[in-house]
């Protein structure tokens, strides 16, 4: 699987093996991704599904892309500033669910705007995607805006309580946006 690259960043798909470092051996993870240790990571928000994810790739390796990226900031000392990616590959009506996580002291410097951006447009690359879904807490006005960047618009109440829904269609796609 490619690597795909921002102005500042290089994202790199999650693969069974990248994800069984992540669950097993912190350091193997930083070593294959060529960053510095990083004290807080795993974000706590994903440990719950790590197990699932490396259960997915090693199983598929078709999935490594619709699961998570790395998001390493490039560099003289690369760092991992995040992760996102999809809840999988798209089901039958062509939609795909994205999700992010930026590290504490990255957060407000546009990486998850830059990132995201990235991974829709990988996502539309793809002709069976016709649109990318959100989910976010409603304080969440970071993650809201975000999404409204890249041309989100609101769909609705959420999966669960305090979510809303944001939807972005294929047609609806902005080149370059930032």
């Amino acid at each position: 699987m490619t690597r795909l690259s921002t102005a500042r960043l290089e994202l790199i798909p999650a693969t069974g093996a990248l994800v069984r470092a992540e669950l097993e051996d912190l350091e193997t993870l930083f070593r294959l991704l060529g960053v510095e240790r990083a004290s807080d990571w795993p974000p706590a928000d994903t440990v719950d599904a790590l197990p699932i994810f490396a259960e997915q790739l090693e199983r598929n390796a078709a999935l490594v892309g619709w699961l998570s990226w790395y998001w390493v900031l490039c560099g003289e000392r690369p760092v991992l500033v995040g992760n996102g990616g999809f809840k999988g590959p798209p089901g039958p009506e062509g939609a795909v669910e994205i999700g992010y996580f930026v590290r504490s002291r990255f957060r407000l410097q546009g990486y998850a705007t830059e990132a995201a951006t990235r991974l829709v447009a990988w996502a539309f690359e793809h002709p069976r995607v016709s649109h990318v879904v959100a989910e976010t807490m409603v304080e969440n006005v970071a993650s809201i805006l975000v999404l409204q960047r890249l041309g989100f618009s609101r769909g609705g109440v959420g999966s669960e309580h305090g979510l809303i829904r944001f939807e972005l269609a294929r047609e609806d796609l902005r080149p370059n946006v930032p």
